[in-house]
């Protein structure tokens, strides 16, 4: 019998002074803390989640409180919360989606709204620099009070949703079409542009569609901005990369190329698709990405690519390759090679046909 316990009768009774329950039921530790017993797993909260969801999963207040004073929970916005586990293995994109989330929890007010900009970019899928991650964009309809404001989390700009407006994962965004007009008036082309390809190229818009769009927009700010940008889209194209190289041969004055053109032997056999053609000098352009070096043996990629360029070459073709790292500087390299390839270009030279 443990000491401070009696015994009265067959009963064992223990007078010792009663310890209040711990959080979660572990047991406290008096001697040594090999006796505690583990934390129990969280209820299956939604990912992002307020404090009266988890209220509503059965943990009390003190409960919650030991989850954020422990950093087991991460404050998303003031009563908004996710796993900080969650949080820490997120990629840069998946981050923004989780902070979009709780916005759309934390908001009070009932004027209409749509995440708009890079943050309906995001959760459409489209390409998107982490850079350009570090505040949430939402669009509110016009209404007494509603203004234009930019915090360090949220930019909010007021505008006309009109009919622009989806349903996305439970949250309201702009369509893709207005998604494409709205980041071709805000942003840079160099982050436009391939948010604007790829949409087309996955077919969530025309450019007929973003070029209404665009017109209705006429004296919205940044007009001249997307006016700009947008003859440079192209639905063919295939990647960020390729769209990134296509602004900055427009930006230094370089002939357009055809985008993702089909080579053939001179029995008309496949060669290979390039991702820019010349013809006109017989020049084309390979834009490599790091992703087709992850997929597969990294040796037998590389080689399948020395040989697709020597059957190439063996065609009177003069191949240009580069990556992201030349597309940065003043000017570019990815310049200089170009114009060096086309200044002793000759059509003349190839013997092969395209398609």
């Amino acid at each position: 019998m443990s000491k401070g316990a009696r015994r009265l009768g067959s009963t064992t009774v223990d007078n010792r002074p009663n310890r209040p329950t711990p959080v979660d039921g572990a047991k406290h530790v008096f001697r040594s803390q090999e006796h505690a017993a583990p934390v129990h797993d969280d209820p299956a909260l939604p990912q992002v989640f307020t404090l009266a969801d988890a209220r509503r999963m059965g943990l009390s207040p003190a409960q919650a409180r030991s989850r954020i004073t422990s950093g087991r929970w991460r404050r998303l916005r003031h009563g908004v919360y996710c796993q900080t586990q969650l949080w820490d293995t997120a990629p840069a994109v998946r981050r923004h989606l989780l902070q979009a989330t709780a916005v759309a929890l934390s908001r009070r007010t009932q004027h209409r709204y749509a995440f708009s900009h890079v943050t309906a970019a995001a959760l459409l899928g489209l390409p998107i620099r982490s850079a350009a991650l570090h505040a949430v964009d939402l669009t509110v309809a016009p209404a007494p009070g509603v203004r234009t404001r930019q915090q360090s989390d949220i930019r909010q700009h007021v505008a006309r949703l009109d009919e622009d407006v989806v349903a996305l994962h439970g949250l309201p965004v702009t369509s893709p079409t207005r998604t494409v007009a709205d980041c071709l008036r805000h942003l840079t082309a160099h982050d436009s542009v391939g948010i604007g390809d790829a949409a087309l190229h996955a077919r969530l818009a025309t450019l007929d569609e973003v070029r209404q769009t665009l017109a209705r927009q006429s004296g919205w700010p940044y007009a001249g901005v997307a006016a700009l940008a947008l003859p440079m889209l192209d639905e063919r194209r295939e990647s960020s990369l390729e769209s990134r190289s296509a602004v900055v041969m427009h930006r230094y004055g370089l002939p357009r190329p055809e985008s993702q053109t089909t080579i053939y032997d001179t029995r008309g056999g496949f060669v290979a698709r390039v991702d820019f053609a010349w013809l006109g000098a017989a020049v084309v352009g390979e834009a490599d990405g790091r992703v087709k070096y992850r997929d597969g043996d990294p040796i037998a990629v590389f080689e399948a690519e020395k040989d697709r360029q020597a059957r190439l070459e063996a065609l009177g073709l003069v191949v240009v390759r580069w990556g992201w790292k030349h597309l940065v500087g003043e000017p570019p390299p990815l310049v200089g090679r170009l114009r060096e390839a086309l200044a002793r270009g000759d059509a003349s030279r190839f013997t092969g046909r395209a398609a």
